[in-house]
């Protein structure tokens, strides 16, 4: 029976996986079908097509949008580019302004000689040629001239062909709010396109006259008005001689990379710009004209959760940023002695560093210098700025832009960082071992609570999980990603056979629980009901005729009497008569029902696992959607998880207050596991580089490392103390205590144990009992003996008294304090009464022992080392 609903359980979800396969191939799809697909691509590409030859046929100042200071009599003029036409209402007023900050930039990085020399860099002002690298700061917001608002346009003249979705509501990546955060991931590697200008003998080199391709993954959260993060990709350009890089969003409804250059900030940089893009966007046209019935997606998109289709578009705020590379600091290279050195020798030196960096020879660098830049972000149709916060607009004590490392520098931290995690797997690997070597019984394993080591399980599954996918993700990172998968599995693996020995050996207790449950809720909801009549025996096979009306029936055949060790012919006899007619009748129903509870048994530990697994995929996509989530709330789900997880000794205390045990796991291991699993969350919230960019809390770590902390002293306050001291016996269930107040007049305990009653062992009063007396003068010196008699004495006084016994399992002297018929105990209730009641244990059989004696045999076998009796666990 207890098999059936578990098995209804299991049909109920196959039933549900089957109803959600239908569904989802039942569903209508709002994409398109085979033949529309390839046309809508194919008309975006022609499109592209036609705005790269604009490009190409265009010069500098081309584009003159009206500004807001221009007077009425300026003539403007426009580009024939989706985005950049004077009827398509993007605020081009403020484009005066985005190029003057930009000079700003500029200006502040490098100390140029006037105002109009701001991309001539000075002979020792170079920034990182290759801007590879990550980077994260702080934006203030500064709203524009013209307020643009989603109605302002109409997005089927922008881009007829597109059918957009929310095109009246507010628009993505709309940051409302006034200061934020932002982090920045620069993309320029090997083989990158690049352009460099010829220049004539003796000519000087101009900063614009190298450029490059580059691109960024950009990561804003706005914190002031609590909206989720916004992430998107930006292409664009890259002047290394001036550290200056210019990136842009490209949608249906904004051609940016197309009128990229009729945005750089000035014509030096158009001209270059514009000779690159004029290659490098042909030639991913060209494989797109090649590709677009296979790959229909946008090549320079800014959407990053998924493909930006045509066919199913929401809105989003376009972006045009401009950065500017700090130059590096000489004394902060191995140049520590710089002085007036020439321009071409730092130049050198820089580009023997990065090259170190890419292709690692072991060369010796002291220091890497980090990465800095400063950001102004302009959105043409949503009309504000982002800017970053720093100097000289706020003092360098606030914020300093944009601070980060190259990307070198960053997967080695990112690869040491991994390493360290993969050792403390394997510390905890250890600890688990040497647990399992300690929990190798029944009555040890019956201590352990189920869900403190399944939450273990738990986040040795996740980080597993997430650990193989990253494995398989990134290149860079595999072999330190795959040690720690290898250390994760590794828990995994031995915690999950660990907590499957846990559960089968609780498997009675549960069952008993159960039992008694389902007989407490029938006692008081159902009606007495009349017992059943017996079944009629069946026949013997010999007697065919009926019997007589007369005759009596017969009598069922006895079951067969096997006689104990120690001759309990009547407990024998008792027990077979209880469960002897279910037995007689159905000998093979005995055995199918011993079957299906173990199948009944596997089943639920299936489905138990199942839902670890299911809690497990829950918690991993509930962070990666959390990452995009607004900063108080983000922060709010990553605290009570990470709370929730370290109350991982909750379920194991409150299993030693309900079973009376004192302690089920070393020392050692509670302790270890404890540090270890606290380490990854100190790093993250202390150490202000960590390779995630989390923001440090060091009041949440407190507050989570002294939660571990306080779990930790309770659990030594059980050891000591016992679990239920402190603890209304009314709140916990009834539970043999082994170690009682004994008195003499204790009669409703069943007196003193054996061996305590009556003259063995006695003294009385101001007397000293002879066997007390020669243990004493064995274990004790003359001293410690004058010693201890006082104290006897001074028990005396109070109404106690010291008898002494051997202990049967060690065959030496146990002495226990006893209280006299009358008396009160001066300890009751105590910490002094309850540390001299541990050193010895009384068994319900009314014996008596050494407590760490008694402690060492039921560890092995739940049975009265003297009368063989049942014993209550620990």
């Amino acid at each position: 029976m207890p098999a059936q609903p578990q098995a209804a359980q299991d049909s109920g979800r196959i039933v549900l996986v089957l109803i959600l396969l239908f569904w989802l191939m039942v569903t209508p799809d709002n994409g398109p079908v085979l033949i529309s697909a390839p046309s809508l691509a194919s008309a975006r590409v022609q499109r592209q097509r036609q705005a790269h030859s604009v490009l190409n046929g265009t010069k500098w100042s081309d584009f003159s949008p009206r500004l807001a200071a221009d007077s009425k009599g300026v003539v403007p003029r426009y580009l024939n580019l989706t985005g950049f036409r004077q009827d398509d209402g993007y605020a081009w007023a403020d484009f005066g302004d985005f190029q003057d900050r930009c000079r700003e930039w500029s200006r502040n990085a490098y100390s140029s000689h006037g105002a109009d020399d701001w991309d001539h860099p000075g002979p020792t002002q170079f920034a990182w040629k290759n801007a590879t690298g990550r980077v994260h700061g702080e934006w203030v917001r500064r709203p524009g001239t013209a307020v643009r608002q989603a109605a302002d346009y109409n997005l089927t003249e922008l881009a007829p062909e597109v059918a957009w979705q929310g095109a009246r509501v507010d628009w993505g990546r709309n940051v409302t709010g006034a200061h934020g955060k932002i982090s920045l991931t620069l993309e320029e590697y090997e083989g990158t396109a690049e352009y460099e200008e010829e220049t004539e003998g003796g000519k000087d080199v101009r900063s614009a006259a190298l450029v490059r391709e580059t691109a960024a993954f950009v990561s804003l959260q706005d914190e002031a008005s609590g909206s989720m993060s916004w992430n998107m990709r930006l292409h664009g350009v890259h002047w290394p001689r001036q550290g200056a890089i210019l990136l842009t969003t490209t949608s249906e409804k904004f051609s940016g990379i197309f009128g990229l250059p009729h945005l750089s900030p000035g014509p030096d940089f158009f001209q270059s710009s514009q000779k690159l893009l004029n290659v490098t966007l042909d030639e991913v046209l060209r494989r797109k004209e090649k590709t677009r019935f296979a790959d229909p997606s946008n090549p320079w998109t800014s959407v990053v959760e998924g493909s930006d289709d045509p066919w199913a578009l929401s809105p989003h705020c376009e972006y045009v940023l401009y950065v500017q590379l700090q130059p590096l600091d000489p004394r902060q290279t191995a140049l520590n002695n710089y002085k007036n050195h020439a321009r071409e020798g730092f130049s050198g030196l820089l580009d023997e560093m990065e090259k170190e960096l890419r292709f690692p020879t072991g060369a010796p660098m002291k220091v890497v210098p980090d990465l800095r830049m400063s950001l102004v972000a302009w959105s043409p149709d949503c009309g504000y700025f982002l800017e970053s916060k720093g100097p000289p607009h706020y003092p360098s004590v606030d914020a300093d832009h944009l601070v980060g490392v190259k990307e070198e520098v960053f997967l080695y931290q990112v690869k040491i960082w991994l390493l360290a995690l993969a050792a403390l797997y394997m510390g905890q690997v250890w600890l688990l071992k040497a647990q399992m070597k300690e929990s190798c019984t029944p009555s040890t394993i019956g201590r352990v609570s189920f869900y403190t080591a399944g939450v273990m399980l738990l986040a040795d599954g996740v980080v597993f999980t997430g650990a193989a996918t990253l494995s398989l993700a990134s290149t860079n990172t595999f072999l330190p990603c795959l040690l720690v998968t290898f250390a994760t599995f590794m828990s995994m693996a031995i915690g999950g056979a660990f907590l499957q020995d846990v559960f089968k050996i609780q498997e009675p207790e549960r069952r008993s629980r159960e039992r008694d449950r389902r007989q407490n809720t029938t006692g008081s909801n159902a009606p007495a009901a009349a017992p059943a009549p017996a079944p009629a025996p069946p026949a013997p096979l010999g007697d065919s005729l009926p019997r007589p009306v007369t005759a009596t029936p017969p009598r069922p055949a006895s079951p067969p009497v096997i006689i104990p060790s120690d001759q309990d012919i009547a407990a024998e006899i008792a027990e077979n008569t209880a469960a002897g007619a279910g037995a007689i009748a159905t000998p093979l129903a005995t055995g199918a029902a011993n079957t299906a509870a173990r199948q009944a048994q596997a089943t639920t530990f299936a489905s138990l696992t199942g839902r670890f697994v299911f809690l497990g995929i829950v918690i991993i996509f509930l962070s990666v959607a959390a990452s995009s989530w607004a900063a108080p709330i983000r922060a709010f789900y990553i605290n009570t998880v990470a709370l929730l997880y370290l109350s991982l000794w909750i379920p194991q205390i409150w299993r030693n207050v309900q079973r009376n045990s004192r302690r089920a796991f070393a020392w050692r291991f509670m302790i270890g596991q404890s540090v270890l699993r606290l380490a990854p969350f100190a790093y993250f919230y202390l150490r202000a580089d960590n390779i995630l960019f989390a923001e440090p809390d060091w009041r949440a770590f407190a507050l989570l490392a002294g939660w571990l902390w306080v779990q930790l002293w309770v659990l030594a306050f059980q050891d000591v103390l016992g679990p239920r001291f402190g603890i209304p016996p009314s709140w916990m269930p009834e539970a043999w205590d082994y170690h009682p107040v004994l008195r003499e007049d204790n009669v409703e305990a069943g007196g003193l144990p054996i061996g305590l009653v009556g003259g063995g062992g006695e003294s009385e009063a101001g007397e000293e009992s002879p066997m007390l007396e020669r243990a004493r003068s064995w274990s004790h010196g003359e001293a410690d003996g004058v010693r201890e008699r006082e104290r006897d004495k001074e028990r005396e006084r109070r109404g106690m008294h010291i008898r002494s016994i051997d202990c049967a399992i060690c065959r030496e002297v146990l002495e226990v304090p006893v209280v006299r018929a009358g008396a009160a105990d001066p300890a009751a209730g105590g910490v002094a009464g309850v540390l001299a009641r541990r050193a010895y244990m009384v068994t319900p059989c009314r014996h008596i022992f050494h407590t760490k004696c008694l402690e060492g045999w039921l560890r092995f076998r739940l049975q009265c080392p003297i009368c063989r009796e049942e014993l209550p666990p620990l």
